[in-house]
């Protein structure tokens, strides 16, 4: 463990230049980004295939279970101690996993076997056996988790502090810490987005990867040694950080700056490469300044990002109700769409040229038309919505034939489906609970490439 104050000053490289991996791959032949997580490090065997990027470990392709069912979700209820596990085709119950710990938050597949569900209440994680669909048991942490980011290549998962700017890393063979970087404080972040210490955990390679120090505003870069290796200053906290799937530069990043209402900052997107020895800042698109007169970042706030198909426009929600569309190249925003309250992920569905818009405080999706980034239509899906709580959960998923959609109306305990012909909720799963956020595993069979 090493003193904070020390190594804000000694962060010197030492580590020789290396070819950086991207997380991204793009898939012509069924025209919707995916990634193959061995792959991109490497690993040419056979392996779980990921989708959606910019929702760590969320989507894998698996199909062999017990109950002989092909698609699952995985969502667990934020306030109990227990794990839905729901048949997606039938909009069915498969099984409640039971006594995992408190306030099991992210359900986040590490490879084929197994899922590790993120109890932000407890200082420790509970595994899933994705075979037999039940708790084998506890990882104990020295923090409470946030998320995790799975390296197949390595076998390695890092999982990053929920009140602690801290990261375990993880044997996932073995279910044991391996190792724990960063700082034994408690921290408390005072940017949007809430007290969580650290942001999404990011693998740049086999040897290196990020932390998103929230309450020092710092993008950070350690070894799994322990090592900091580099610092980058950041305007408020960072949120996590994504690549395009066209990027040349596989050394090009992105970052979710998420801002500070009571300071006036806007949230913005940061662009940042891996030069030489250090993270450079190459560019930053201010959000308010695409209408000084109407936006105010005393409203606004910044929950996700996520590449449209094309690999050049990024689409980023605020919390006042729009969602901007980023052009990666000029770093500049393109457009506006009005959405809803405390906009946040985009789960696009490229073969329909369409995006669903996860409003977390309303009552409605928002549906846009990606050819021309254009508003198309609101559905609603929750009951009630309140700045109070999620109406809407983070974890969406898009059928692999791009019939339907899912999610979940958090704060209701419903899953449920969207025809995205009619644009129309078809069928929903009451489930009881607080169900924010989990884990989609499709039959890939055919599919992975």
């Amino acid at each position: 463990m090493q003193n904070k104050s020390q190594v804000q000053i000694e962060h010197r490289l030492s580590f020789a230049h290396i070819k950086y991996f991207s997380w991204l791959a793009l898939s012509t032949a069924i025209v919707f980004t995916t990634v193959d997580v061995q792959a991109a490090n490497g690993h040419k065997g056979p392996g779980p295939h990921y989708r959606n990027p910019g929702y760590v470990n969320q989507d894998a392709y698996v199909s062999d279970n017990i109950y002989g069912v092909k698609n699952l979700a995985y969502y667990g209820d934020w306030d109990s101690n227990r794990i839905f596990i729901i048949d997606v085709d039938n909009m069915a119950l498969v099984k409640t996993v039971e006594d995992t710990g408190d306030g099991p938050y992210g359900i986040d597949q590490q490879g084929a076997s197994k899922a590790y569900a993120l109890t932000r209440k407890t200082e420790s994680l509970t595994v899933v056996d994705n075979h037999n669909i039940e708790n084998i048991g506890q990882i104990q942490l020295k923090h409470k988790p946030r998320s995790t980011n799975f390296n197949a290549d390595t076998g390695l998962s890092l999982v990053s502090g929920g009140d602690k700017a801290m990261t375990s890393i993880i044997r996932v063979d073995r279910d044991k810490v391996a190792r724990v970087v960063g700082y034994d404080e408690l921290s408390e972040p005072h940017d949007f987005g809430g007290s969580l210490a650290t942001g999404h955990p990011l693998w740049v390679d086999d040897h290196r990867f990020f932390m998103l120090d929230r309450a020092a505003r710092q993008i950070q870069l350690w070894n799994p040694k322990g090592d900091l290796l580099s610092v980058l200053a950041v305007p408020t906290s960072v949120h996590h950080i994504f690549q395009s799937p066209l990027e040349k530069d596989d050394d090009i990043f992105y970052a979710v700056v998420e801002g500070n209402q009571k300071e006036r900052i806007s949230p913005s997107i940061l662009r940042f490469k891996m030069r030489g020895k250090k993270m450079v800042k190459t560019g930053e698109v201010i959000l308010s300044d695409y209408d000084p007169e109407l936006l105010d970042p005393a409203v606004m706030g910044a929950h996700h990002a996520d590449f449209h198909p094309d690999g050049i426009h990024i689409y980023i929600g605020s919390a006042e109700g729009h969602v901007f569309v980023v052009n990666k190249d000029s770093m500049s925003v393109v457009t506006m769409i009005e959405t809803g309250a405390g906009s946040g992920h985009t789960t696009f569905a490229p073969m329909r040229n369409l995006a669903f818009v996860t409003n977390h405080n309303d009552t409605y999706m928002t549906v846009i038309d990606t050819t021309d980034h254009s508003w198309l239509k609101n559905i609603e899906v929750a009951n009630s919505a309140s700045p109070d709580y999620k109406s809407q959960a983070h974890t969406s998923g898009v059928s692999l034939d791009m019939k339907y959609f899912y999610s979940a109306a958090s704060h209701d305990g419903v899953f449920f489906e969207i025809d995205m012909e009619s644009l129309e909720v078809s069928r929903t799963l009451y489930l009881g609970g607080n169900v924010l956020m989990g884990s989609f595993i499709w039959d890939g069979d055919g599919v992975n490439m």
